[in-house]
């Protein structure tokens, strides 16, 4: 990383590897590295799979890479390394170690569950489909595969239809984001036992991260709860959510969706006073909300198609919110981009990418009142001969 000597760093001097081939790694190091930590990344000659497997390709250097390796990777200091020797003296010179790979590659690089122990670093936090142990520890994991296996796929899509897995890459960056705070929270465990002589002894503190693990606890603890003690089944539920008053689901405008959840019986009432309090909507069999939602919200969602397809999504927003609904348009990626309140707010950053290609993407998700972050810095270019 390059020398940032005027800024206060929450963790600067933090010192980080990372070895990542699906993602994960590579975002626990970007959110590592602005928060101030000197990070290397490990680079096979080939160089990395992210630099030819994603969106937006472009050149660098007559060299193919991608937006989403520029996004994963701008600031880090780049060592290529296909040695296990070497791998070893730079892993024990750092305080933190992160890596994800598919479990024979594990052995590839000779890190097996008593080797990552044994490494000359702080804490370990080693990333896999399915843990370092257990029956399911050698299986591969795509993130389809992980994402079903975590329970949150069951959910996703439309009652009838096949269940679906998350877009884009929300695996690396939920697996990585939970390595990022087991890797801060092991290394202030270190330093408040710097002085103790059998945490030396024992070597390296792994911490065993499993991408299933991370959909099961981050994506279905809740439904996990409502099964023990409701005995209700997750279900591809599309765009309402049952078991709640109506409405608690996404409407049709002339230009794209809207989201509404008025569950409060004040917030329903304002609901149909926004519509023109139509008559069927005193009917008896609409007494309960809960059965409007559960039994009679296709017929419901009919009667109120007109009126939602006679407004943008604007529109029908600044009625709820002058009535103090919860509500809000649903975005297209160009929608957020352009966002007033977001681009005041510093949620997006523009950096160079590898190719010299300017890139507008995400800033990280944090800020701190007393303490900067790191600047976006330039992407490491490909490895000679990738």
């Amino acid at each position: 990383m390059a020398d940032l000597p005027d800024l206060d760093l929450p963790i600067g001097g933090l010192r980080v590897v990372e070895l990542s081939e699906r993602g994960a790694a590579a975002y626990a190091g970007k959110l590592l590295r602005r928060l101030g930590a000197d990070l290397v990344k490990i680079e096979p000659p080939e160089g990395d799979p992210l630099r030819r497997n994603g969106s937006r390709r472009h050149e660098a250097d007559g060299r193919t890479t991608t937006a989403a390796f520029d996004f994963f990777n701008e600031g880090k200091t780049c060592e290529v390394v296909d040695d296990p020797a070497r791998l070893r003296e730079l892993v024990a010179e750092a305080d933190a170690f992160i890596l994800d790979l598919e479990p024979r590659r594990y052995e590839a690089w000779g890190l097996d569950a008593d080797a990552l122990a044994g490494l000359g670093c702080g804490v370990v936090c080693a990333i896999t489909p399915f843990g370092l142990s257990g029956p399911y520890r050698d299986y591969r994991g795509p993130e389809i595969v992980t994402s079903a296996f975590g329970g949150s796929s069951v959910g996703i899509g439309a009652p009838g239809r096949p269940p679906l897995r998350m877009p884009l890459s929300q695996t690396a960056i939920q697996a990585g984001l939970v390595a990022a705070i087991a890797a801060l929270g092991s290394s202030y465990e270190g330093d408040a036992h710097e002085d103790d002589e059998r945490v030396d002894a024992e070597g390296a503190r792994v911490v065993d991260i499993s991408e299933s693990d991370v959909w099961a606890t981050v994506h279905t603890g809740t439904t996990v709860v409502s099964y023990l003690f409701s005995n209700r089944l997750r279900s591809r539920q599309g765009r309402r959510v049952l078991g709640q008053p109506y409405p608690h689901q996404l409407f049709r405008c002339s230009d794209g969706w809207i989201a509404i959840q008025a569950s409060e019986r004040h917030q329903h009432q304002l609901f149909i006073e926004m519509v023109g309090s139509p008559g069927w909507a005193a009917e008896r069999r609409f007494g309960s909300r809960l059965d409007m939602n559960d039994r009679h919200a296709d017929e419901v969602d009919a009667q109120l198609a007109p009126w939602f397809e006679a407004r943008t999504r604007q529109q029908v927003f600044e009625e709820c919110r002058a009535r103090n609904i919860p509500a809000a348009p649903v975005r297209t990626v160009a929608d957020v981009r352009a966002d007033a309140d977001l681009q005041a707010a510093g949620a997006f950053e523009r950096f160079e990418g590898a190719s010299g290609v300017e890139l507008t993407l995400p800033a990280p998700p944090f800020r701190f009142a007393e303490a900067e972050l790191a600047p976006p810095g330039p992407v490491p270019s490909p490895p000679e001969g990738s």
